[in-house]
């Protein structure tokens, strides 16, 4: 419960045909993936209640600069549930072709990261999706899971920033502090030796 928190619905070599085909431009493709809906659903048999935890639409399509494989995002921005900023449930679909042929879904995974781009723990996250269960959501408007997502990283970014400056500030706080104890060493080392009637050569 306390590893990072990941789902993977797909086997090692298990791979999921789609109607894409991977040829012509790749804006073409990435065209044709946003199109691509997916839904996530979460079920507690226990209380009866289910929740898509999915944007439904993706967020962003990116292409890997090394392997060329496009990377479809959905995501949901959600509170914490400890007053501690926002959570993003993350929805990543792999997708991999050859010049020509389909293009397939090699991987599809879900965890939850936090302001700070950390994978939450099971433990966390569990808790985190347990509330969104019981408070269920709200039926979104076209692309607002898109604004959300956007706002998010922008959130993270800037809180990103404001952490590195306090840290820098702690920082120089700490050197101010170590080199004001030094020379109040060697202060009271020169002068203790000046009283007593001796001198450093």
């Amino acid at each position: 419960m306390s590893s990072p928190f990941r789902i993977e619905l797909l086997g090692h070599k298990e791979i999921v045909p789609t109607p894409v085909k991977f040829d012509g431009e790749d804006g073409n493709r990435k065209l044709e993936l946003q199109k691509m809906k997916l839904s996530w659903i979460l079920i507690d048999p226990s209380r009866n209640r289910a929740v898509n935890v999915s944007s439904l639409n993706p967020v962003s399509v990116q292409r890997h600069w090394l392997t060329g494989e496009l990377k479809v995002r959905y995501s949901t921005v959600m509170g914490s549930g400890a007053g501690e900023g926002l959570v993003q449930c993350g929805i990543v679909v792999t997708c991999e072709g050859k010049e020509g042929g389909e293009l397939h879904v090699r991987e599809v995974s879900m965890q939850i990261e936090d302001m700070d781009g950390k994978v939450l723990c099971g433990k966390d996250s569990l808790v985190i999706l347990q509330e969104v269960i019981e408070g269920g959501r709200k039926k979104r408007k076209e692309n607002e899971e898109k604004e959300n997502y956007e706002n998010f990283l922008e959130l993270k970014k800037k809180w990103k920033e404001n952490k590195q400056k306090k840290e820098k500030k702690l920082d120089m706080m700490c050197i101010a502090s170590g080199i004001t104890i030094l020379i109040s060493f060697w202060s009271l080392i020169v002068f203790g030796s000046r009283s007593n009637g001796s001198y450093f050569s």
